[in-house]
């Protein structure tokens, strides 16, 4: 079996495990829409919902399910590497040039697969649009294949990145018409057009595809919304039983709802979880005495060749203005910013810097939000020009 083939016995393992588990929870359907793609085409879209990609095989057929790239901190080892890797996905490293992946993906294209693509790079935070990889946007603009931009509606509000547990939306996915780019086609024009179908605001449904009931859905709000609007505390905001989200200065206190909204009791208000967040990315960043912007108790692991990532200890981890420091039991490490060639955010709670060698995860396990290290890194080194 070649890297890029489909594994009989991969397909039918995930499509008689986790495809149930999506049917019974969101029970999704195909809006507007009679038929999905087949390959050779890509598909992107809006990524927001943890099982985005799974969703979308609800709709291919046997032996045809969609390929495409995944981040390699889900693909090192064990039984679901090795069904990923089965059905013809690919391990990419965010942000890294890779020449050998673009080579792999013409190669899944040669083979009359369908590739999926997130251009975002991951999972929306806040279910708003987010800057795209420059190198996807040229990718589908060269290939000389369709490109089938694809709305999920209910993608945030079934099961935001940030939440420890599903909501029961009603998910609708709308396959719109597929773009093409003559040679001579502007790269802003391009862009333009690639981004606007998936463009919208997650955070506001259609009632139909809004849950009814969520169990304990405030919980892991701390990892987007990782400081108090209203103090700018860092972890000032907390869930007390699941559904409730408070201040540690006891002066606010929000319910959220199912869909992720957050509601104030007292006013009557409903809040956006989106608009509280980029309320929350606006805060001026004060460093403490010793100046340090942020710090936290986080477990630390070292990759010095893939897939071996092997644990370093806990560490008191603070970020400076020109460094990050490391404080372990039997040693202080220090990462120079401009040492640090690649950032990436894994999963809820790893953050990962490569430098020239090694690769080094700082994971918030116990405390702290990857989010907010990777926002206030992103304040300091300026726009990741792999991003437009």
């Amino acid at each position: 079996m070649s890297d890029t083939s489909v594994d009989p016995r991969s397909e039918w393992i995930l499509r008689k495990t986790i495809l149930p588990f999506i049917r019974a929870v969101w029970r999704p359907t195909l809006r507007e829409s009679l038929h999905f793609p087949e390959g050779p085409c890509f598909v992107y879209g809006n990524h927001s919902h943890n099982l985005d990609p799974f969703i979308l095989n609800l709709f291919t057929r046997w032996q045809n399910p969609t390929s495409g790239v995944l981040t390699m901190e889900y693909m090192r080892k064990g039984l679901v590497a090795y069904l990923l890797k089965g059905i013809g996905l690919l391990a990419t490293r965010k942000s890294v040039p890779e020449p050998h992946l673009i080579r792999a993906i013409y190669k899944l294209l040669d083979q009359d697969r369908m590739v999926v693509i997130y251009p975002e790079g991951g999972r929306r935070w806040a279910g708003r649009p987010e800057p795209w990889m420059v190198s996807t946007a040229k990718i589908f603009a060269r290939a000389g294949v369709p490109v089938y931009p694809i709305v999920t509606h209910g993608s945030y509000v079934g099961w935001p990145r940030w939440a420890r547990w599903p909501r029961r939306a009603r998910i609708q996915v709308e396959v719109k018409a597929p773009l093409q780019f003559p040679k001579r086609t502007k790269w802003e024009d391009v862009l333009d057009q690639l981004k606007a179908p998936i463009a919208q605001d997650e955070n506001v449904v259609d009632p139909a595809i809004r849950p009814k009931s969520a169990f304990r859905p405030a919980e892991g709000i701390d990892k987007l919304l990782y400081r108090d609007p209203e103090t700018g505390e860092y972890g000032g905001l907390f869930t007390p039983d699941g559904t409730y989200v408070e201040n540690r200065a006891g002066t606010l206190r929000l319910k959220m709802l199912p869909d992720s909204t957050l509601l104030n009791e007292t006013t009557g208000d409903i809040l956006l979880t989106g608009d509280l967040y980029e309320q929350i990315q606006a805060l001026p960043i004060t460093p403490n005495a010793a100046g340090a912007r942020i710090q936290n108790n986080v477990a630390v692991n070292e990759e010095r060749k893939y897939p071996d990532i092997h644990p370093l200890g806990r560490a008191e981890a603070q970020l400076f203005d020109d460094a990050i420091r490391l404080k372990l039991d039997h040693e202080t490490q220090t990462l120079a910013l401009e040492d640090i060639r690649f950032t990436s955010l894994e999963r809820n709670s790893k953050l990962q810097f490569t430098l020239d060698d090694r690769m080094v995860q700082l994971h918030f396990d116990r405390e702290g939000s990857a989010l907010a290290w990777s926002n206030a890194l992103r304040d300091l080194q300026g726009p990741d020009p792999s991003l437009v």
